[in-house]
């Protein structure tokens, strides 16, 4: 597969941005800054939750995820307070598929219904693929996306293609919009459509009957919490 760069992206789209974890992807900056004024959402995996920036150095608003934060106090139970230009949020189990897709969907339900337009960092597609089995996170950015593109978010998701097999990475590929990665003249690994058929076949044996929204409705927080259910 040929990627594409940021310049060659029209929002709103769902797009996989794959690069060796080892880089900082100049990509990532650019889809970042597309829009500098929307309401942004950034997702992250880590030990503790970073810090967030000052109200007053924000355009729009922000949106900080951490996922894995072991240092959050899980005996306190806290709901985010969207009113804010700065919100934080936090799930302690990067295990959980439904939790994570939740937490995601309420900045999507709140920011939306305030006429937001909405962007999302996910950082990155291969955490979850270290805790969770690959036909599961496949299922989660299926439902993901889905609900991403139900609201117009402008999204992008990291992904480290030397990790996995070249099936694995293609048929990732098949989720989102586009591929996208840095300027470069190289192509990604790429499989047949036989390889990706195949692989698809395997995991969707074992994926849930109503994976995908229909396209005329829009997943609710007790659908996603349902769907990505294991």
């Amino acid at each position: 597969m040929d990627p594409l760069t940021p310049a060659a992206i029209e929002p709103p789209a769902n797009l996989l941005l794959v690069h060796p974890d080892c880089d900082e992807p100049d990509a990532c900056e650019q889809l970042c800054h597309e829009g500098a004024e929307t309401a942004r959402l950034i997702v992250t995996f880590g030990d503790e939750t970073p810090e967030p920036p000052a109200a007053d150095d924000v355009d729009g608003k922000r949106g900080l995820l951490t996922i894995g934060d072991v240092l959050a106090d899980s005996g306190t139970e806290s709901s985010p307070n969207f009113g804010e230009t700065v919100v934080t949020d936090s799930v302690t189990d990067p295990t959980d598929l439904s939790e994570i897709g939740v937490a995601i969907s309420r900045f999507c339900k709140h920011w939306s219904a305030a006429d937001e337009d909405i962007a999302v960092c996910f950082d990155s597609l291969d955490a979850l693929l270290r805790h969770t089995s690959p036909e599961a996170v496949f299922q989660f950015a299926h439902v993901l996306t889905n609900r991403l593109a139900n609201v117009d978010a402008y999204a992008h998701f990291h992904f480290d293609p030397t990790r996995h097999e070249d099936r694995v990475v293609s048929t990732f590929g098949t989720i989102f919009d586009e591929v996208v990665a840095d300027d470069t003249d190289e192509s990604l690994p790429e499989a047949t459509d036989e390889e990706v058929a195949d692989l698809l076949a395997e995991w969707e044996d074992e994926a849930s009957d109503d994976l995908e929204p229909t396209a005329d409705s829009e997943a609710t927080d007790e659908e996603i919490a349902r769907t990505l259910s294991r």
